[in-house]
């Protein structure tokens, strides 16, 4: 998708369109929860040394088989991602090395392609979602549902002024 995308901002750019070239690498979803859990118990060291690792697509692998084979570890990277989108310092580190090693792995086929993109995943945003939650639960624009696999987890349907037509 990156190519597919880099091909379009070229054309764009080439008929006059200023075009801003995001990658939301790091993206706080599921996938990082499973990553963090599984770092954490094959590197519980973690946070004192940087782990080796060295072919993500495998630890990947490794993370999502536990992840649909393991209750208890599935539990355990849904509150992960909890615990990654609540800021907790210990989490974030365990983020950040794994985009590390994501960003070494791309950043060569980047520059051989002559792709240039700003990173800028879900994190970015993240410091403004409570106040937007706020001002759309002041205009009852907000439906809250709570996940019955993981609790902690809270998700948010906007309301829009089409929300109750009737389609034909």
């Amino acid at each position: 998708s990156t190519i597919i995308g880099d091909s379009i901002a070229r054309l764009l750019e080439y008929f006059g369109y200023n075009v801003l070239r995001l990658n939301h690498l790091g993206d706080w979803g599921t996938q990082f929860g499973m990553l963090i859990a599984h770092l954490q118990d094959i590197y519980p060291e973690y946070l004192q040394k940087s782990p080796p690792i060295h072919d993500l697509s495998s630890f990947y692998k490794a993370s999502k088989k536990r992840f649909d084979n393991e209750p208890d570890f599935q539990k355990r990277a849904y509150q992960c991602v909890v615990r990654l989108q609540s800021y907790d310092p210990d989490i974030i580190h365990a983020w950040k090395l794994i985009c590390e090693v994501s960003r070494r792995d791309i950043d060569y086929i980047y520059q051989e392609l002559e792709i240039e993109i700003i990173d800028r995943g879900e994190s970015f945003y993240q410091s403004m979602m409570k106040d937007l939650v706020e001002e759309l639960e002041q205009k009852n624009l907000l439906i809250e549902i709570r996940s019955t696999t993981c609790p902690e987890s809270i998700t948010y349907i906007i309301q829009s002024a089409f929300s109750s037509c009737k389609r034909y």
